[in-house]
């Protein structure tokens, strides 16, 4: 009996040795480790070895990770040669997205670059003075295309001179705000840069969105007698009425959420709204070489150039300033287009001559078969259908001689 015991724990010992399991002075803690870390070796506990995944063959020359082939109609990427420079407060920060968005679509050359500053504007200029960060980024090594500004939003506060500080709206207000902006436009003329500046839109209080109005109104005259572009976005973000509007058609025509919660700023899709309607102001302001033509000077030969283009369109006091020669030829007068040509009746029945359908002028008169035809055409009476003819609906039915009597079946 012992012998039996004793062998049966060689048995087990020689087993456990060609397993590979730690030696018999390992805890079961350990054991279990093992088997975790070794499942191939679990098959002695009637556990399949784990299955392998099979490689595929590898010829000479191939290799198993191979790159994605490149797409033959993959447009190449269009490097960037025009650069927009985007100022202002943070209104503007949501115009340089969207307008970067707008502007990778339809103008991948054209780069836009944020140069936005939250709470500025153009009243605290001790806090940030616009002015001089734009002679400075003239002054810089960065290449200046276009400057496109959105300010305003931050300017309903009092403004200051030497003289003192005077109320927003005030007559005084108004008169520094727009020198301010002329200043604006005269620095960017200097280099002939185009300029576009970016109206407020309606905002959620009625008191803001008056006082918005202010500000667009003096943005758009200056820029007009300045020369600059200005883009009007107030009824693109209004309702029907001109009041604020949270929502809206975006630039797909599906209606969206287009400002924020706090009513003054936009959301994504309000953004690339206000980029698209930027963008296209933008586009005509920029040439083919990216420089502007807003603030273009008059060419040299300008009097060649009208002579060439223009002839007879200059008047007489241009004439002589230009030295031109008063026998320009004239241009052929082309006639004024009318308002508005002859009229017609798209309901009525078409007639002839006198209101009647026919005149019976060809058949001569007396005829039987002008009878016939006037009371057809010109009384609109049709004439007695002949017996047994197929428009003879008469009953009982005339028995003719081309149409022998039947008698009725029994």
């Amino acid at each position: 009996m012992m012998k039996a015991c004793r062998f049966l724990s060689l048995l087990a010992l020689a087993l456990l040795f060609l397993a590979g399991v730690p030696g018999a002075h390992a805890q079961d803690g350990d054991a279990l480790r093992f088997f975790q870390q070794n499942p191939s070796r679990r098959w002695f506990f009637r556990s399949e070895p784990p299955v392998q995944p099979r490689l595929p063959r590898q010829r000479d020359g191939d290799s198993l990770r191979r790159t994605p082939e490149p797409d033959p109609t993959a447009q190449p990427a269009v490097p960037v040669t025009i650069f927009v420079h985007v100022v202002g407060d943070s209104l503007s920060e949501n115009l340089s997205q969207g307008l970067k968005d707008y502007l990778a679509e339809t103008r991948p050359e054209l780069g836009v670059i944020r140069r936005s500053r939250s709470s500025s504007g153009l009243v605290r200029d001790d806090y940030f003075d616009w002015p001089k960060a734009v002679r400075e980024l003239f002054a810089g090594t960065e290449k200046v295309d276009a400057v496109v500004m959105m300010v305003g939003s931050n300017d309903r506060q009092a403004l200051r001179d030497e003289a003192g500080a005077y109320e927003f709206g005030t007559e005084r207000w108004r008169e520094l705000y727009a020198r301010r902006i002329d200043d604006l436009i005269a620095l960017l003329r200097e280099r002939n840069v185009p300029f576009v500046l970016v109206g407020m839109p309606a905002m959620q209080g009625q008191k803001l969105s008056a006082d918005m109005l202010v500000v667009n109104t003096i943005l758009k005259d200056r820029a007009a007698k300045g020369g600059a572009a200005y883009v009007d976005i107030w009824e693109a973000f209004a309702s029907e009425q001109g009041q604020y509007a949270a929502t809206g058609p975006d630039v797909n025509g599906q209606i969206v959420r287009l400002r924020t919660s706090d009513g003054v700023h936009f959301t994504k899709a309000g953004a690339r709204k206000l980029g698209f309607f930027v963008g296209k102001e933008l586009g005509p302001e920029l040439g083919r070489e990216g420089r502007g033509t807003a603030f273009a000077a008059l060419p040299s030969d300008l009097s060649e150039q009208i002579k060439r283009d223009a002839p007879g369109l200059v008047p007489s006091s241009l004439q002589a300033a230009l030295a031109l020669p008063e026998e320009l030829p004239q241009l052929p007068v082309v006639g004024l287009r009318p308002l508005a040509g002859p009229t017609f009746e798209l309901t009525g029945a078409p007639v002839s001559m006198g209101a009647r359908l026919w005149q019976g002028r060809i058949i001569p008169p007396g005829n039987e078969m002008s009878i016939l035809v006037e009371q057809a055409f010109g009384q609109g009476r049709l004439p007695p259908a002949k017996a047994g003819r197929s428009d003879d609906f008469a009953w009982p039915r005339q028995e003719t001689a081309a149409s022998p009597a039947r008698t009725p079946a029994n």
